[in-house]
């Protein structure tokens, strides 16, 4: 879940997980410690590249670990457990009890008000982030991951900017792939349950809108060049529906859109469908503005438009504006008629930005690109977690 600073029962939670974190911190010392190395997945939802690990745990690693995904949020902590998924909630002692006898944890958005674990015992913590950036960083953005083990990041570039940008210790930045790309790679076959519950007809081409959301622009709207979102995504839909294509609207987590209704527009929140990865399988069209999805949509090599809209980072950029690998549109006119043409004709698209996605891949996945970095990452925690700590 997203904190809202401005709800108290927000801040009730937090202090309950720091209060229930100092417990559990005296429960590391005086419990045995579990069968089995446990490992904890923390972070707003199981999705990106920690569901990627759990998905890879779940296949591989059960023998050799016990793998447990940790919530703030009671209510999503119910929906995981209806899905089978090994769910502790920290609002529950006895499953906090169980997070700190851990031996790894692992964050893709830092730790709450678990911070205590970091200087009181000598469980692992390992970042992995949730996105490629376009967004600028500053070192103080990451002051609780500069004390981690190890940030395992997606190339040699990335690690050169953790280090040069982002303030971070060269020997703990490692550049084993980002596993959320790792489906994505493979082009594995697009999940049937996940095209049922967006809706899309068999058939039909899936164009997905995915903006990011205001960042460090209060007054960003989500929608470009002046246009009003039931006037955007009209134009929008009458161009798909040429085409017998979806239209598919993905906001932000942290973001609200209007669900208006269109025959063939789809509304798939982040909250509703967390899975982005089995999302962009669905996708035959991207368009973006400066999301991180891009690059996770980078992996499967398939049409992307960026709309030419001032970035809302007030610190500038981690990747800049020459890592928009595909067509850059400047107003709707030019946006809907590159819609067009990619869809009548994908090798019109292709054939002009092959060699750009090429150069973009390589930079930002260097070798990486196997669809392996999952099971790469558990062998590095194989390691980590055998090799003698104090």
């Amino acid at each position: 879940m997203k904190i809202d600073k401005k709800n108290p029962r927000h801040w009730l939670m937090l202090m309950r997980q720091g209060g229930y974190t100092l417990f559990a911190i005296g429960a590391r010392y005086l419990l045995p410690r579990p069968a089995k190395p446990v490992v904890i997945l923390y972070g707003h939802q199981l999705s990106g590249n920690l569901l990627a690990l759990y998905e890879e745990w779940s296949h591989s690693f059960q023998d050799k670990f016990e793998c447990h995904f940790l919530s703030l949020d009671p209510q999503y902590t119910a929906v995981l457990h209806g899905e089978g998924v090994n769910v502790l909630h920290c609002g529950t002692l006895t499953d906090m009890m169980l997070a700190g006898r851990c031996s790894a944890m692992i964050t893709d958005h830092g730790l709450h008000a678990m911070s205590p674990f970091i200087f009181l015992t000598n469980i692992l913590f390992i970042d992995v982030w949730h996105g490629i950036p376009f967004k600028g960083f500053i070192p103080n953005d990451f002051r609780v991951q500069q004390r981690y083990d190890e940030v395992w990041v997606s190339s040699p570039l990335l690690k050169e900017i953790y280090q040069d940008k982002f303030g971070f210790k060269a020997d703990i930045v490692k550049d084993l792939g980002y596993a959320r790309a790792d489906k994505l790679f493979l082009q594995q076959p697009s999940n049937p349950a996940l095209r049922e519950k967006a809706n899309i007809p068999p058939g039909h081409k899936a164009v997905l809108y995915a903006p990011t959301w205001q960042q460090d622009d209060s007054g960003r709207d989500l929608f470009p060049f002046g246009e009003r979102q039931d006037a955007f995504i009209q134009q929008l839909s009458k161009t798909c529906a040429q085409h017998k294509a979806i239209l598919i609207i993905r906001s932000h987590l942290n973001a609200n859109i209007n669900t208006k209704l269109h025959e063939n527009v789809r509304y798939c929140s982040m909250k509703e469908f967390p899975d982005a990865e089995g999302l962009l399988l669905l996708t035959d069209i991207l368009i973006c503005d400066w999301s991180s999805i891009a690059f996770d949509f980078l992996a499967l090599n398939r049409p992307t438009i960026f709309l030419e809209v001032e970035p809302p980072f007030k610190n500038g950029f981690s990747l800049g504006r020459e890592y928009r690998f595909g067509k850059v549109v400047t107003d709707m006119d030019v946006l809907c008629d590159t819609i067009d043409k990619t869809l009548a004709t994908p090798d019109w698209y292709t054939s002009a930005q092959k060699s750009v996605h090429q150069k973009v891949i390589s930079a930002v996945y260097g070798s990486n690109t196997d669809g392996k970095s999952a099971a790469r990452q558990w062998s590095r925690m194989t390691q980590l977690v055998e090799s003698p700590r104090t």
